[in-house]
């Protein structure tokens, strides 16, 4: 990914003055607090008035603290930021503590108000390597709402003990508090992923935080949400989001925060909500002319890997990228904390992909609609591959896969061409139970004697399975490698013409939607989480199989009435019309087994 300006540039940009708060004159924007920081040097001591006294002076912080991705509103060096300092001041007075500059910084940004007193960044997105101390932020944004603005807020983790450690930590702070603890009206749960909190505001307003695990009903009884902050957001599903966001149409002046670690996509499956609201904000970095005016983006990680594996693995060990992707480094993350979880984790494919994600910034991103490419172009690549011509002959293979809600199967076949081209096509792509689709399946193995039934090991059919060996047969189960293999092989025997079909409408509507995903460890496969392509990966993997196990001269596979007979009479013999499909010509006699 291409860094489109350097730290000291997004300083500049940053760096504000504005009459009405007098304090931020002792402050600097992201980029000043890091500009001459290096390691050994404190990252706030860049100018000379030095930082604010929430801020306060870190010697030991080497962590870069300008974001390696940053996008918010360009109004933001004229908005209004009273409540950003408030709030900065108001927590570090009740915690006592004071806060590192990248968590003012981001503080500041997210609490900015436009000219008509709304928040100028609607959304809020903050990706950040772990333990950094984000959560600071998360508490400051929250106790500011609750007791000066009077806030419903709705704090939502993945996991039950994250959502019980931010709740314990905003009642610890009101209740070490008199003057906070004088206005708690009540309290209860915070335990076993949910709490509640309601305070009386100093406006005079009822104010009231629910702390809880990811669900569809968490806001369950809150009319108005005011602020949501989904933490975790890493695993947020459509309907999760739904549910709270849409109670904030109610509020005048409602904020959403996404905030989170880089996701691992293929351990992560429902991250591309959050890797949406990041997509965003990159758009915003790479051209101001594409950013969202709502939409606050940092994003914390170091240089991005190179693809060769040895030099990744060279540049994980690199203890400067650990630093340079930690903001706290030297006084939260510390390089011993780091090695130490490395040398546990790192023992396969899922652990270092999760470990580079969580300590490098360097997450498996899925693909979304408005970054993805054809696999295949259409019109130039796929559409010149029809042969409603060709005769088979040798062995054929079928392949099963499932879409990923389960409702539909996909089942194709391939065979050698007397040409030497593997033809392709679908025979059944419909709603299915597995008892159907194993009935479906055991009369296409009668009707074509396969040398091989083929399914991905990660497939949601993969359940037929052992349905299927009851029956007496064995369906052969890819592995990762092998599913990176058909990936790679169905792309590249399209481009160079050593594969036909029947141009099926349902396949283009497939591939119109396939992207392709990288793994942890550099292999690419077909992303089967996005959009419906269960077609395509039958297709890939009937391919894979021909040309794997398939004998290209068996006389017994040859179509019914091949023998002796020329081009012309076979081609004939076997083009029947898939009704079902749209399609103009069948490969396969008998393929639509349904009648």
């Amino acid at each position: 990914m291409t860094t489109t300006s350097t730290s000291a540039d997004a300083g500049q940009r940053r760096a504000r003055k504005k009459p009405q708060a007098t304090e931020r004159k002792a402050s600097s924007g992201p980029g000043k607090t890091s500009k001459t920081a290096g390691r050994g040097a404190p990252a706030n001591r860049s100018d000379q008035t030095g930082p604010p006294p929430w801020v306060g002076e870190w010697p030991r912080l080497d962590g870069p603290q300008a974001p390696r991705f940053y996008w918010a509103n360009p109004e933001r060096d004229v908005a209004d930021d009273t409540d950003s300092v408030k709030a900065a001041k108001f927590t570090s007075r009740v915690t006592a503590s004071r806060c590192l500059p990248w968590q003012w910084d981001g503080l500041r940004d997210g609490m900015l108000r436009n000219a008509e007193g709304l928040w100028l960044h609607r959304i809020w997105c903050l990706v950040c390597t772990r333990q950094q101390g984000k959560t600071w932020i998360m508490v400051a944004r929250i106790l500011y709402g609750l007791f000066y603005l009077g806030e419903t807020a709705v704090y939502s983790a993945q996991r039950g003990q994250t959502a019980d450690a931010v709740f314990a930590r905003v009642v610890s702070i009101i209740e070490s508090r008199p003057s906070l603890a004088a206005r708690l009206i009540s309290k209860t749960g915070g335990k076993q992923g949910r709490g509640d909190i309601t305070v009386r505001a100093r406006n005079g307003k009822i104010a009231h935080l629910r702390c809880g695990v990811r669900s569809t009903d968490l806001g369950r009884g809150l009319d108005q949400i005011d602020l949501v902050v989904f933490d975790e957001a890493y695993n947020l599903t459509e309907a999760e989001v739904a549910a709270l966001t849409g109670a904030q149409i109610a509020s005048p002046n409602a904020q959403t925060i996404y905030t989170s670690t880089a996701p691992v996509a293929s351990i992560h499956a429902f991250c591309s909500i959050f890797a949406g609201v990041r997509e965003l904000g990159l758009k915003g970095h790479k051209n101001p002319e594409n950013g969202d005016p709502e939409l606050l983006f940092s994003e914390f990680a170091a240089p991005d890997p190179p693809k060769d594996e040895r030099k990744r693995a060279e540049m994980r060990l690199d203890r400067e990228m650990w630093r340079l992707a930690s903001p706290s480094h030297g006084v939260i993350s510390k390089d011993r904390d780091i090695d130490s979880i490395r040398k546990v984790l790192c023992i396969n494919a899922a652990g270092i992909a999760l470990w580079e994600a969580d300590y490098l910034g360097w997450g498996e991103w899925p693909v979304t609609e408005t970054s993805r490419e054809p696999i295949i172009p259409i019109e130039e690549v796929w559409v010149p591959l029809k042969r409603l011509d060709a005769v088979l002959a040798g062995q054929i293979v079928i392949a099963v896969s499932r879409t990923q809600d389960k409702k539909r199967w996909a089942f194709a076949a391939g065979q050698r061409t007397i040409h030497g081209e593997v033809a392709l096509e679908l025979g059944k792509y419909a709603e299915m139970n597995i008892g159907q689709a194993a009935r479906y399946l055991l009369t296409v193995i009668q009707k074509f004697d396969p040398v091989e039934i083929i399914i991905e090991g990660h497939d949601p059919g993969v359940d037929l399975v052992p349905v299927m060996r009851r029956l007496g047969y064995d369906l052969r189960v890819t592995t990762l490698n092998e599913f990176s293999i058909a990936s790679s092989s169905f792309i590249d025997h399209a481009f160079s013409g050593d594969i036909c079909h029947t141009d099926q409408p349902i396949i283009r509507e497939g591939l119109e939607q396939a992207a392709m995903r990288e793994l942890p460890r550099g292999d690419r496969v077909i992303d089967t989480k996005e959009g419906s392509v269960a077609q395509v990966v039958a297709f890939m993997l009937a391919l894979w199989g021909v040309l794997e196990f398939a004998e290209e001269d068996t006389p017994a596979a040859l179509p019914v009435g091949a023998e002796g007979g020329d081009v012309d009479e076979l081609a004939s013999a076997h083009s029947g019309y898939l009704e079902q499909f749209e399609a103009t010509s069948s490969h396969f006699a008998d393929w639509d087994l349904t009648t």
